[in-house]
């Protein structure tokens, strides 16, 4: 008897033809590294299998790729551009799909929750080598500092979620803030978050940053105690922050107020070291607040040191830490580093291109983000250097499949070499200088 044919209803007609564009992308290697092509290849299969629809086209593995690809190609700012270059055979050899229409990007930016890329970064970060810059004179201290900071960016379109400003040489303008937790050691971000108009201070951001990232992923063993040195700002300062990183016997090194109060206890003598570094006052005692803000419970250090800003007046800035016995002139020393996170916004706003946002919802502005910081990781392997401008361009061309990695391998490593003399000949000639 012969059979009669199924019957196929429109959304399964719709389905199978979906299904049938899908096609295999080529390795990612040349985006990822060797290293990593099969360990983030089992994550990519693992977003595909998010979400699941019978009318789905495009998935949270194809995001995750084109993100990246317009990380590597700072031109790649809108959707639009992003949906045309999709089409072209160098960029499409990396995608499952013949194109990404910015229509369907933009309901997938809505949709798939960043928490999802979380695990993957922290893979990639937890064998990130050391790249950062390091202090010979004091290795050990630097390899432990962590800064916490905040930087606003504007939103491409006018969303409610976001924080509203007036920039008074334009018109009204939305931005949100990204949260920032970046490694020293390794020369990128260990966490990231986004803040818009919700009433979180850079305070509980970072504070919930701290804890997201001592929470271990389902499955995998408790991290190992690490100490660290938490440095920021008088924004990012609040009493629950401060308690938390003490109570947990780690060390933090701030910029504090005047208008907190501290009962000294406590007056040390300054060294012919400490003077030289321009130290002021060196102090011990407890903090002071309120019943409504009580302070954090223990004996803290403060340290002033004297400046004259860029336009000639006199200023100090006023340092708080829990590193009771290292000199004063190395605590003041050791704040200087947490310009090391404003060099990373510049970096990814200069360099990156990343002043304007594609996404106008809170998830797909976040899952920017996140694959920018997973970017610039990766970036970090490809050239086993700190972050720079030469790096993201080069390993552009790699990703366009105009260079293979082990052709600017070595245009890289001469840039490096010749930025490594020129650092040592202005060391030099400042050391003249101040011989005379």
């Amino acid at each position: 008897m012969k059979q009669e044919p199924a019957t196929t209803s429109p959304d399964t007609a719709a389905a199978k033809a979906a299904r049938q564009r899908h096609k295999e992308r080529t390795s990612l290697e040349p985006l990822v590294g060797r290293r990593h092509v099969r360990a983030i290849g089992d994550y990519l299969a693992k977003l595909r299998l998010l979400y699941p629809h019978p009318n789905r086209v495009l998935f949270y593995d194809d995001v995750v790729v084109a993100y990246l690809l317009a990380f590597f190609n700072p031109a790649l700012r809108s959707l639009r551009c992003l949906e045309d270059m999709s089409q072209v055979p160098g960029v499409n050899r990396f995608l499952s799909v013949e194109a990404i229409r910015r229509s369907t990007l933009s309901e997938a930016n809505a949709l798939f929750d960043p928490a999802a890329l979380q695990g993957l970064i922290r893979h990639v970060r937890d064998q990130l080598p050391r790249l950062g810059d390091q202090d010979a004179t004091l290795p050990q201290l630097v390899a432990q500092i962590v800064c916490f900071d905040g930087s606003f960016f504007r939103v491409a379109g006018d969303v409610q979620w976001a924080l509203w400003h007036r920039n008074p040489k334009a018109d009204t303008r939305h931005h949100l803030r990204l949260n920032c937790m970046y490694c020293q050691a390794t020369g990128v971000p260990a966490g990231v978050s986004v803040s818009g108009d919700d009433g979180l201070g850079e305070g509980a951001a970072a504070l919930a940053l701290l804890t997201a990232d001592e929470t271990p992923d389902p499955g995998s063993a408790a991290p190992e105690p690490r100490e660290r040195i938490y440095l920021f700002d008088s924004g990012v300062v609040s009493f629950d922050l401060l308690q938390t990183i003490h109570g947990r016997q780690e060390h933090f090194l701030c910029n504090l107020r005047d208008q907190v109060g501290l009962t000294v206890e406590e007056e040390r003598e300054l060294t012919a070291a400490d003077r030289a570094a321009s130290v002021a006052s060196d102090r011990i005692g407890r903090l002071t607040g309120s019943p409504k803000h009580p302070p954090p419970e223990g004996r803290f250090r403060e340290i002033i040191v004297p400046y004259v800003d860029r336009n000639g007046r006199s200023r100090h800035v006023r340092l708080l830490t829990n590193l009771l016995e290292v000199p004063a002139h190395v605590v003041a020393e050791l704040y200087r580093y947490r310009w090391q996170i404003e060099l990373f916004f510049r970096w990814l706003k200069v360099h990156a291109r990343f002043r304007h946002l594609m996404s106008f919802s809170r998830k797909g502005v976040t899952s920017g983000f996140y694959i920018a910081v997973l970017g610039a990781m990766l970036l970090c392997f490809h050239s086993q250097q700190p972050l720079n401008k030469y790096a993201l361009n080069l390993f552009g061309a790699v990703a366009a499949g105009l260079a293979s990695p082990e052709d600017v391998l070595p245009i890289l490593a001469r840039r490096a070499r010749e930025k490594q003399l020129e650092r040592e000949r202005r060391t030099r000639n400042q050391g003249q200088k101040n011989g005379k």
